[in-house]
């Protein structure tokens, strides 16, 4: 059955969500990474006929002739210099101001200007960059002073010799200090978790920078507004940032702690006001730390980046001498513009625009991983999901490797439910995915108490009054209507009533905004009011925990929730504590400990049952002639573009 609710709103591509101001941040600055290995290359080369073998041959002796004096050989060609290498971007940046660029343009522009303190490798590893090393437990650069509700995180940052802004300045520590002054400034109106921990930054030397975390009794004083230091925390308070260490017991920390460093140049905006900032001439030709510089940005048509003319210290050196970013209107018009020959390279694409691709000789297809997760959420709040045991059959029942084969579904791998590039770098998260087992479904749904000689399965229930009713195994899923979730959710439907679920299907028209599944708790969206038994839609791979799963997150009347939330409505307090140990435990700091907390966490979250993750869309990088590229779906393409070579043809 298909119930239709059309709610007459226009169809709108989705479009992957703002990331938090602590990731943007710390991938501008930071100049994050991507994958742990490289995925596969597709090249298509022309055709090199071999040299023929010449085979000597026994013959008469003969006579030695005079060899006549050697031609003056023609004067060796002069090699070309490189030439702009162009990228196709599908959309314009807003703005380049580092605080408050959102889009992936503008992302991917700002990973060519700004390098920061410490970034994330291939790997999601931290990585030092315009530091010396990345502080940890192991090597002294992080520990722990104080005693008692004063014992805090110290953190101590080496800005990497030679280091320096694009106009020759160098870059010192009072730049790191004025940036977390200015984001911790009313006017910037930037929300800045990450940086919001820190009580103070000192500058010992031009080239050290130490921080030092909130103590227990300082986030408790930061709580009650209490908390007087060198910038606003009392703002901050009254907003409700600190809500939550009302009762806090141990040291303020961060599980991304190594990213709290940023820094812009103080010279050139420490006369400019935190609220003047975003309309700043900076935030149109801004100064950065990288290997490139602003030359010209011609609205509408490209931007053009030159390379710096003093040195980069970051080795290996690449040949660019400018990128140009081309903009396109469209994601098929990025993949037109690599096959003309018009650009070198462009963002990632969906892969079912590479399926007719044209030929060309020497264009590289590399397939990656969209950040992003087809997914079913149940409701823990409404039967029959307020069983585990129902929840788990659920995730047992569905095959998602027959939805990933399924021609309808597109190119898509298995569901890459966190992403590499954030909290869970150096984590397995293919525990996350449970194996297809029909059998052990119906053994979860017989353990809680659900007969299923016929279909759907029949419970009885005794009601509040005595009175003794059977229940039959019956659940709406709503989707929205894009391709293929129509379809998908026909199979899902399909392969759950093997098991004994009957699955009614309700499809709401509209993308994104403009679709009821999302719109806001006030307009009554259905995931922020939580009206659903069970919903299909897509979501960003996880990043991090708190804000999905703890109780502070379920949305409700008086915590909207400006994003989805605890959809699920989850709320254990042992879940609570386990988030608090993965992301702000003593651990997060050693390189060693960090690992344990989240895998355990992730393994209770899997029992629990909240979610079936079903697939990732497969993505396509399309390059030519370009050498020095790391590049994954979740990676700022230009992260490493100091690297990167221009190639001779084949």
């Amino acid at each position: 059955m298909t119930k239709d609710r059309r709610n007459n709103l226009p169809d709108n591509k989705i479009r992957r969500p703002v990331l938090l101001v602590l990731v943007t941040l710390s991938l501008l600055f930071s100049a994050c990474t991507l994958r742990p290995t490289d995925p596969p290359v597709v090249t298509v080369y022309a055709t090199i006929l071999p040299t023929p073998t010449l085979t000597a041959t026994t013959g008469p002796t003969l006579t030695p002739t005079p060899v006549p004096p050697t031609a003056t050989p023609p004067p060796t060609a002069t090699p070309l210099p490189p030439k702009p290498l162009t990228v196709a971007l599908a959309g314009e940046p807003d703005t380049l101001h580092p605080l408050y660029a959102s889009s992936y343009a503008a992302q991917t522009v700002l990973g060519a200007l700004f390098v920061g303190c410490v970034g994330q490798d291939e790997t999601g590893a931290p990585v030092a960059l315009g530091c010396e090393s990345v502080p940890t437990l192991e090597n002294g650069g992080a520990q722990f002073v104080g005693e008692g509700a004063d014992r805090h995180l110290q953190v101590t940052f080496h800005i990497r010799a030679g280091w320096r802004w694009t106009d020759g300045q160098p870059v010192t520590a009072q730049d790191a200090l004025y940036t977390w002054g200015l984001i911790m400034s009313p006017g910037a109106q930037v929300n800045d978790p990450l940086t919001q921990k820190v009580f103070s930054m000192s500058a010992p030397d031009e080239r050290t920078i130490v921080v030092d975390f909130m103590s227990a009794a300082q986030a408790r004083l930061a709580a009650a507004g209490k908390l007087r230091g060198d910038v606003a925390f009392n703002y901050f308070s009254q907003q409700g940032a600190y809500d939550a260490y009302a009762r806090q017991d141990t040291p303020l920390t961060d599980v991304n702690y190594w990213a709290v460093v940023r820094w812009l140049p103080e010279h050139l905006l420490k006369d400019v006001p935190a609220a003047e900032q975003l309309k700043s001439s900076f935030a149109q030709k801004p100064v950065g730390d990288g290997a490139f510089e602003v030359s010209t940005w011609n609205k509408g048509s490209e931007l053009v980046l030159k390379r710096s003319a003093l040195p980069f210290p970051l080795q290996p050196q690449g040949n660019v001498p400018s990128i140009i970013f081309r903009f396109v209107p469209d994601e098929a018009s990025v993949l037109k513009e690599v096959q003309s020959g018009a650009a070198q390279m462009g963002q990632p694409v969906s892969a079912d625009l590479a399926s007719d691709q044209v030929s060309v000789t020497d264009m590289v297809i590399t397939p990656v991983v969209a950040p992003v997760v087809e997914q079913i959420v149940l409701n823990t709040s409404r039967a029959p999901f307020d069983d585990v045991r129902v929840r788990q059959a659920l995730r047992f029942a569905i095959n998602a490797r027959a939805v990933i084969s399924d021609p309808l579904t597109g190119p898509a791998v298995d569901a890459e439910v966190i992403d590499p590039v954030s909290m869970f770098h150096g984590v397995d998260g293919s525990g996350l995915l449970p194996p297809y087992d029909p059998a052990r479904a119906k053994e979860l749904l017989a353990e809680a108490g659900w007969t299923c000689d016929h279909m759907p399965c029949v419970k009885p229930i005794t009601e509040k009054n005595g009175d003794v009713v059977t229940k039959t195994l019956v659940f709406t899923l709503v989707t929205n209507e894009r391709q293929p979730r129509n379809a998908l959710s026909q199979l899902i439907q399909q392969q759950l009533e093997g098991v004994g679920f009957g699955v009614d299907l309700e499809i709401v028209h509209g993308l994104g905004k403009a679709s009821q599944l999302f719109a806001s708790y006030d307009q009554g969206g259905i995931l922020l009011t939580r009206n659903f038994d069970a919903a299909m839609y897509q979501v960003p791979s996880l990043t991090r925990l708190s804000g999905v799963f703890d109780c502070a997150s379920i949305p409700t009347e008086k915590n909207s929730a400006p994003t989805q939330g605890n959809v699920f409505g989850f709320c254990d307090e042992a879940t609570d504590a386990a988030i608090r140990t993965a992301e702000q435990g003593e651990a997060v700091i050693s390189t060693a400990g960090r690992v344990k907390p989240i895998q355990d966490l992730l393994a209770a979250l899997t029992s629990d049952a909240l979610f079936e993750p079903l697939y990732s869309p497969l993505q396509v990088f399309a390059s030519r002639q370009v050498g020095g590229l790391r590049i994954s779906g979740s990676a700022i393409l230009t992260w490493n573009a100091w690297e990167w070579e221009q190639q001779a043809k084949p």
